[in-house]
């Protein structure tokens, strides 16, 4: 079972929300779908943690749709801060896999051994992220019944990121019923929203951050600097969900990007 990890796209047709996204992200993206599109065995799933869109137009959707077409496996996708959950789930609802009907979009995937689940943590209106009752609640009943080893998709990290600057807007509400709810056995979470490629291992959980290919910070640790935009090369992770219950991430670099 392979699962690559995509985030951030933040793509958009006719203004950037955020006024940094590059202005060839469109290109961009189509070189990654190119590349996955190499690999040989293909990714049995593409997980995306949030920020498809930067700005959230049904026709920014409809580009994001038109990009992700080739793909012949199932996408999970979870809204992040600068998406738009109404016209996300009105463009690309019948396209994203295990998507649930209701307030939130959060979605189920089961394949032999892996279950992937994704949270919706947005908050409208607010680059922060929460778990209101409602998602945690669904969160726990999942969580009764899963395979042996289960991802958990979400755009902000429950986790510390070493940065001040991106701590108070990583997942504020909610975190500490999260982290009871998930305490039963190892999980492996998969983020964005920071905009840099990040490792950890967090309260017995693998937590792992996928880069953005629209812009990357430079995040140095223990620096109480606010991050600036750097020019790094982009790569996305590739989990390698092994046998024997192991799971090894790669790194996949795109040249492109």
């Amino acid at each position: 079972m392979l699962i690559a990890h995509l985030s951030d796209l933040h793509l958009f047709t006719e203004c950037s929300e955020t006024g940094e996204a590059r202005a060839d992200i469109a290109q961009i993206v189509e070189s990654i779908i190119a590349d996955l599109l190499t690999l040989n065995p293909l990714p049995d799933i593409v997980a995306i943690s949030g920020d498809l869109a930067d700005g959230g137009s049904d026709e920014d959707y409809q580009l994001i749709r038109h990009l992700l077409a080739p793909l012949p496996m199932p996408i999970l996708a979870v809204p992040g801060n600068h998406d738009r959950r109404e016209a996300m789930r009105r463009v690309l609802g019948n396209r994203l896999a295990g998507l649930e009907a209701g307030e939130f979009m959060q979605s189920r995937i089961d394949t032999p051994g892996v279950t992937l689940l994704g949270l919706d943590s947005v908050v409208k209106g607010d680059a922060r992220g929460a778990l209101c009752n409602t998602r945690l609640v669904w969160l726990e009943k999942q969580l009764q019944h899963t395979q042996p080893v289960t991802f958990l998709v979400l755009h902000h990290p429950p986790f510390k990121t070493g940065n001040p600057h991106w701590d108070p807007y990583s997942l504020i509400e909610g975190r500490e019923h999260f982290m009871e709810i998930i305490s039963g056995s190892p999980k492996r979470i998969l983020c964005g929203h920071i905009h840099q490629p990040l490792h950890t291992y967090w309260d017995g959980h693998y937590g792992g951050i996928a880069g953005s290919p629209a812009f990357q910070y430079n995040l140095v640790p223990g620096s109480v600097n606010v991050p600036t935009a750097c020019k790094v090369p982009y790569s996305y992770p590739l989990h390698d969900c092994r046998p024997d219950g192991s799971v090894i991430v790669h790194l996949r670099h795109v040249a492109q990007a």
